[in-house]
């Protein structure tokens, strides 16, 4: 049996043995077991147990392909940093591996250039790279490295915050044979009317054997498109033809969603002449994108629709508010329909009553809804006059939560239980007070409201306390959270006074990994984030801050120099002075990369 190694350190009795304290950059924060045991609960598949001399053994004499289809299920940093390194087995079973799925985009830059030596283009299925604000700069960084040409076996590539430049090259170079998925999200930033566009749909046309397809941010030309696409994405996307077209295009497409598009006007009776026969399966829409006729205009053209998920936007009419109405029409036209999601809001000048609330409920109380077992919910916030209708489980990723002890609420469902909120990743709110925190905490049930929230946003003042953090505890499942983000509504006598209050909720939040940082006071600043950094844990790697200029970001830079990756927002004028102060960090011997707007500043760094 061979021993797992700890590169610098030695052999050790098993991998939970590797000394915390060693400086050996193979070793990730926590044991393999830890690692693969959250990386399980993310896959909802069974737990690995510790590994101990017994269990590396009979891992040892497991079949290299059953090792190979352990390795599928593993994280990029994972199979390098820990699995790579039980065993010189293990060593060489990640060697000979060649269906790599390397996904990049929270990656450090010290191990991105450490796993990068290791990668074989030939072995590699899957890449995703990003220039996020975490890793700005890694997709030119990668082009540096590799010859795109050379990953022959590349099935699905995705780009994030790609720029036009980069995504060209890319798209000239890939192999068009082997990609089934592409997916390019295109920096959130103005631009004029280019040639990539054309260069973007010209390459695309290549790409005959593409299934999945996910666009950001981009104009698209779908004109001479005839490939067998699936499923397609398209988020923030000006198009040249209409819906109808897409799926007229798009024979075999199954999935489509939609969010925040522009399309061309055209009739809305169009649906009863054009002889259109979409296979289309699931249909979601969000956002401004198309009006509600014509969104009922394209569900009349799609009968084989099992899913349709809707997140309107206040201005839609009234009749999509009715439940009546949305049976009558599926009964009528989508009797394949199995699931339907929506979320509608909107901000009303008067005040509803529970009378109101329940008459809108009522509809929904019908043998349709309840059969198929289509719950909804209906809440009215007294203080912001804000009315929502909403699907259970609730379908938007991101919300805004007001206290229960504020507002009206009613629903179709048959139990106790009228909040479902599994699908939220990203919740923010702002100070509850103490009389209401404890009004709501009676309301609340005894389970975590948003059990898998990854983001926190939370506005402090001066009435942050303890019974605060207390709720929040009751609302949230702390060891789900990734990012956390803070803005500072206080005067330094003020955060003085809840410097200890601040700690522990960062203590409890020991897994965040992301810090935002807003002062509404920017004079103050340095001092709040000095403060708060000092509380910090080793684990938070990215750190993003709201600034005045160019001085404050010269002072953060030199400062802390732990993190991985740091972004500055602001207004103001600090764009002249950005050159000298990248020059004055490499002067410095500081290793870094970045992207640079008039809006933003990202750095990732090296050691």
């Amino acid at each position: 049996m061979c021993l797992p190694l700890c590169c610098d350190c030695g052999p050790v009795d098993c991998i939970v043995c590797i000394p915390l304290d060693c400086c050996c950059p193979h070793r990730d924060r926590g044991s393999l077991h830890n690692q693969m045991k959250k990386k399980t609960q993310q896959t909802n598949t069974l737990p690995i147990q510790p590994f101990t001399s017994m269990s590396t053994s009979s891992l040892y004499v497991l079949p290299s392909e059953l090792l190979h289809r352990i390795i599928d299920y593993i994280d990029t940093e994972t199979v390098f940093f820990s699995f790579r390194n039980v065993c010189k087995h293990f060593y060489t079973i990640v060697n000979t591996y060649n269906q790599y799925q390397l996904d990049f985009r929270l990656i450090t830059k010290p191990k991105f250039c450490f796993i990068r030596h290791f990668i074989q283009p030939e072995n590699v299925i899957s890449l995703v790279l990003s220039d996020g604000h975490k890793t700005s700069g890694q997709i030119k960084l990668f082009l540096s490295l590799f010859n795109i040409s050379l990953f022959t076996r590349l099935r699905s590539l995705t780009l994030i915050q790609v720029s036009e430049s980069d995504s060209i090259v890319y798209l000239q170079h890939i192999s068009t044979c082997s990609l089934v998925s592409l997916s390019i999200d295109y920096r959130n930033m103005p631009r004029p009317i280019t040639t990539t566009d054309d260069f973007l749909s010209t390459n695309l046309e290549k790409l005959r054997n593409l299934r999945k397809f996910e666009l950001s941010v981009s104009r698209l030309t779908i004109d001479n498109m005839q490939y067998p696409i699936q499923h397609m994405k398209l988020t923030e996307c000006i198009l040249n033809k209409s819906i109808f077209d897409i799926l007229l295009h798009f024979p075999h497409l199954e999935t489509l969603m939609v969010s925040s598009i522009s399309t061309p006007n055209i009739d809305e009776n169009l649906a009863t002449t054009m002889q259109i026969k979409s296979k289309l399966k699931s249909l979601t829409v969000e956002g401004y994108s198309l009006c509600m006729n014509m969104i009922i205009s394209i569900l009349l053209c799609t009968p084989s629709l099992i899913h349709f998920k809707l997140i309107a936007w206040p201005t839609m009419p009234e009749l999509s508010w009715s439940g009546r109405w949305w049976a009558e029409f599926f009964q009528k036209n989508l009797n394949q329909l199995k699931l339907f999601e929506f979320f509608f809001n909107k901000r009303i000048d008067y005040k509803e009553t529970k009378c109101d609330i329940e008459s809108i409920i009522a509809p929904f109380r019908t043998s349709f809804w309840l059969e198929k077992q289509w719950y909804v919910a209906c809440n009215y916030y007294k203080n912001t006059h804000k009315l929502e209708l909403y699907s259970i489980p609730i379908c938007k990723s991101n919300i805004s939560y007001e206290c229960t002890a504020n507002k009206i609420s009613s629903t179709n469902l048959t139990n106790d239980v009228p909040y479902i909120m599994d699908n939220v990743r990203s919740l923010s709110l702002d100070i509850i007070q103490s009389a209401a925190i404890i009004r709501d905490n009676n309301l609340l049930s005894n389970h975590t409201l948003f059990s898998r929230v990854n983001k926190l946003t939370l506005l402090i003042t001066n009435e942050f306390s303890n019974d605060f953090i207390d709720y929040l505890l009751k609302l949230i499942d702390f060891s789900q959270l990734y990012t956390l983000s803070l803005t500072l509504d206080l005067n330094q006598q003020s955060f003085q006074n809840i410097i200890k209050i601040i700690n522990n909720l960062l203590n409890e939040a020991y897994n965040v990994q992301s810090i935002k940082l807003r002062s509404s006071r920017p004079a103050y600043l340095i001092e709040y984030l000095q403060t708060i950094c000092s509380m910090l844990s080793n684990q938070v790697k990215h750190l993003t801050v709201y600034i005045q200029d160019a001085d404050e970001m010269q002072l953060i830079l030199n400062q802390f120099e732990n993190f991985s990756s740091i972004t500055f927002h602001s207004n103001m004028y600090w764009y002249s002075k950005f050159d000298n102060i990248a020059e004055e960090l490499r002067m410095k011997g500081r290793d870094f990369i970045y992207y640079n707007n008039r809006m933003y500043a990202s750095f990732w760094f090296g050691k």
